[in-house]
Order: structure tokens, then sequence, then C-alpha cells
């Protein structure tokens, strides 16, 4: 049986496998033999090659409950923002959210193990029904980007509604009014205030979520930054993450992606960069993900440089 036929997104119901006869037991052989991958109860992903990473596991996890709420719920939170192909920033990726079309009784109106789904929200209204058979009827509904990187920041604090926002306005898959507006929409809701004092950081030269992060923690502990800085050294253009403003300190935030496939040019790129910026009076602080938990190491090692910079 090719399961690409009554798969959707690469995730199919045990209804759908019932309709061209797989019933229970030939689905457990087909989890058996790893042609498909049991997601919840009643839904299945087509397998390939290997399993699935973890955001790609939640990812068809949530089209599977997307699908499965689809008439009385939106995927939300980091689910939403997972769908769109967007960073998350400490989602509890075991947990697909989505939040309700219509009230509900308590603030959560499904809480189970994987799945939880929220009370409803202003300006979510139940959609109209969709034409029967028709594509549009195998996909989950979801809530607007906005509304969900504001949602995961009230989840998982400030810098997860940053790493997300920056995100959705360098893909244009938000607008800084879309995210204003989404901030007041959740104005009574616990937990809005640090996410609202994040709202004016947000900014889509922070090209990944290790640089919006470093302006998150870098302005909390009171430097005021510029992205992405143009230096012109030696008669080259370079680039910098951010300068600390009023300095000769440039910071740049080392992702491990850039240097995983051990390839000694880009390191040697990267020193010969430094180097000539150093030799014209820039002093430069590199960042890995660890210096951003240590906020006191991490003024220390800014205020040292600043330091260094005006000597």
């Amino acid at each position: 049986m090719d399961l690409t036929l009554i798969a959707r997104d690469g995730v199919f119901a045990a209804a759908d496998a019932a309709r061209v006869g797989l019933d229970k037991n030939a689905l457990g052989r087909l989890v058996k033999d790893g042609r498909c991958l049991r997601l919840a109860v009643g839904w299945y992903a087509i397998a390939e090659g290997a399993p699935p990473e973890r955001e790609q596991l939640h990812r068809l996890r949530s089209i599977a409950f997307g699908r499965q709420f689809r008439m009385r719920a939106a995927l939300s939170h980091h689910s939403r923002l997972v769908l769109a192909g967007l960073p998350t920033y400490a989602a509890p990726l075991d947990t697909v959210h989505l939040t309700a079309w219509a009230p509900a009784a308590g603030g959560v109106s499904v809480s189970r193990p994987g799945v939880r789904v929220h009370r409803q929200v202003a300006g979510l209204h139940r959609p109209a029904a969709d034409v029967a058979g028709s594509l549009e009827s195998h996909r989950p509904r979801a809530v607007p980007v906005a509304y969900a990187a504001v949602q995961a920041g009230l989840l998982a604090g400030p810098q997860a509604f940053l790493v997300a926002a920056d995100a959705a306005l360098r893909a244009q898959a938000a607008t800084a009014t879309e995210l204003s507006g989404a901030v007041a929409v959740f104005a009574k809701h616990t937990g809005i205030g640090p996410v609202r004092s994040a709202l004016s950081l947000v900014d889509p030269q922070h090209e990944s979520p290790g640089e919006s992060r470093t302006a998150f923690v870098l302005s909390m502990l009171g430097f005021e930054l510029e992205p992405q800085f143009e230096v012109v050294a030696e008669g080259r253009r370079y680039r910098a993450d951010f300068r600390i403003r009023g300095t000769r300190v440039l910071v740049e935030f080392d992702g491990a992606v850039k240097y995983a496939d051990g390839d000694r040019r880009v390191l040697f790129d990267e020193k010969r960069r430094e180097d000539v910026l150093r030799r014209d009076g820039w002093v430069v602080v590199r960042l890995v993900w660890v210096d951003l938990s240590d906020p006191d190491g991490l003024r220390r090692r800014v205020m040292a440089a600043c330091a260094l910079a005006a000597c």
C-alpha cells in the first residue's frame, strides 16, 4: 500500500487507513516494519529514513492534533511557530498547543499528555466550514503568527517572544503592527509585562535566535546596541552582529553551525577578519550559548572590553 495516497503533509489518521482496508493490526505491522510512525492515538506519519528529530516530530504531531481539533481550535504558541518554520526558544516540544475558537469553562478546555487546548482569545472566531473534500479540509487551522509569538512568550518568557518575533519580521510572517496588536490582545494575561517590555527590542536585523538572545541579555544589562554594524578597515568592509553604541567594541555571537563541518578555512577567515579589526582599534567580544546564561560574567567581559577600547 502506497501510504502517500492517504497522507496529507506526511500525516494520516487511522480512519484514513481504514477506508483503504488497513485495520489496527495492519497499522501495527507497518509501524513495526518502520514504514510509518505512531504520533498519537489514531494518528500516524509516513516514516522516511532516519527517525525525525525533536522539532520535526513536534511538527508532525501538531499537524495530527491540528486536524483532530480543527473545528474547535487552532494551532498556537510554539506549535504554530514550528508549523510556520520559525525558530523557537525554551519551547516544551513534548506538548502540542492549540487555542479554542469558542469560550470554554476554566482556562484550558483540553489538557492531557501531549496536547493542550487553551481558552479562546479576542479576535479568534470559528471559521466557516470548508467545502467538503477540499484540500483545506485536511489542513490544521492556526492562529496568526503574531499571536503565536506572544503566546510563546507567555509560556516560556520574553526571550522566547523575541526569538519568534525577530524571525517573523525577517520572514515577513508578521508585521510590527501585528505584533503590537497581539501584545494588546493579551494585555490581561499573566506574564504579559515582560513580553511587552521586549517588544521595543524586536528587530529583523537580529539574524538568528542567538543574536536575538544576545540583544535581549545585553539590553537588560544596560548596554545600547547597534545591530549589523558595518566597519571599514584596511580597505575592506566588515559587518559585526552588534556594536556597543558609543564605543569601539563589537559583539559577535558564534553559533556552532558555521564551524560544524570542521572547515579550517572558516576558522582561518574568522581569525584574519578579527585581526584586521583589532589592528584598526576595535575590540571584539565573542559569545557562545553558555555566555548568555551567565549575565554577571557577560557584563564583566563587556565592561572590560569597553575599558580596553577606551585606552
